[in-house]
């Protein structure tokens, strides 16, 4: 068993700060561990990459061409995905020789405990463990829309890869294989893709290791972190409202600035995410708005939302 836990990070320049976040949290929540990040880049400048190997730990970075990705030109059409999300993809192949086992993070997730007892957890005879990616009900919808037997759908977030199990199922090019013969027809991508691929070649675990933040409600949002059996090992920031954007307030942001001060980027303004609202944000950030008594902001956004539903 190997006593360095291998982490891994994928990138693109506009992602490179969350990234940076999410690998504090994790260095932070882990100085007893022997853990190296491997940081796979695509597209980021050289003084980008210079923040993040400035901060604290054992980080290796990779550097992603741009003829390896070509491929997935024109894949998705949500906003808030591009074709970086793909480098996961390659990272088995790319990583490597002593590098047996490891942990696949999206940047959009924080750490708040140790990684340490994913030790105990067998892969020995699977591909990976996985974390189911939302209800029962609605895996199970997902699952039948990609004509998955089992009802069983995972997020593909956080991934606990037996790099050589991977490799000897050639899990990259029957992906790549399935997002191309079914181009148009797969909602999340790759994910869908993996999770028809690896069908009966995974194992679940519990969901404190990907808890989704879409699937708490307001109240949990803003008092999990004060409640130890509700604090999950990996908190993941799914759906396009991040807590990197300035509207995003609460504690998922104030959590989100708390370990983006251990990076480079401790002193940059968030962003703003107006350029990217939908019908439905116009619509959230209204009623949170109203729900907290401030009014103004609450018609400023309802008046979006009337704006956005019009437009349609």
């Amino acid at each position: 068993m190997e006593s360095t836990i291998h982490v891994v990070f994928c990138s693109d320049g506009n992602y490179i700060e969350y990234l940076a976040t999410s690998l504090a949290s994790v260095y932070h929540n882990n100085l007893t561990n022997d853990v190296h990040f491997h940081v796979f880049s695509y597209d980021v400048s050289e003084d980008q990459l210079v923040k993040v190997r400035s901060q604290p730990g054992n980080i290796s970075v990779y550097k992603i061409e741009d003829a390896d990705l070509e491929k997935y030109d024109g894949q998705s059409s949500l906003a808030h995905i591009n074709k970086s999300t793909y480098i996961r993809l390659l990272v088995p192949r790319l990583l490597p020789e002593d590098v047996t086992r490891f942990v696949y993070l999206d940047v959009d997730t924080l750490c708040f405990s140790s990684l340490a007892a994913l030790s105990a957890v067998d892969i020995d005879n699977t591909v990976c463990a996985v974390v189911t990616d939302n209800s029962q009900e609605i895996n199970r919808k997902n699952s039948q829309r990609i004509g998955m037997t089992d009802a069983r759908y995972f997020n593909a977030g956080f991934l606990y890869i037996n790099r050589r199990a991977w490799l000897a199922h050639d899990v990259e090019r029957k992906t790549q294989d399935i997002l191309r013969e079914r181009k148009g027809q797969l909602k999340y991508l790759d994910q869908d893709a993996l999770n028809i691929v690896l069908e009966n070649k995974v194992v679940f675990i519990d969901k404190k290791w990907n808890l989704l933040y879409t699937l708490l409600n307001d109240e949990q949002r803003q008092d999990f972190i004060y409640h130890p059996e509700s604090i999950p090992v990996i908190m993941h920031f799914t759906g396009g409202r991040k807590p990197w954007y300035r509207e995003h307030r609460g504690t998922g942001q104030h959590l989100y600035l708390f370990y983006r001060n251990f990076t480079a980027w401790r002193d940059a303004p968030l962003r703003s995410y107006s350029g990217r609202m939908r019908t439905t944000d116009y619509r959230v950030y209204a009623r949170d708005a109203f729900k907290k008594g401030q009014v103004v902001e609450g018609l400023r956004y309802y008046a979006g939302y009337i704006r956005k539903k019009l437009a349609k």
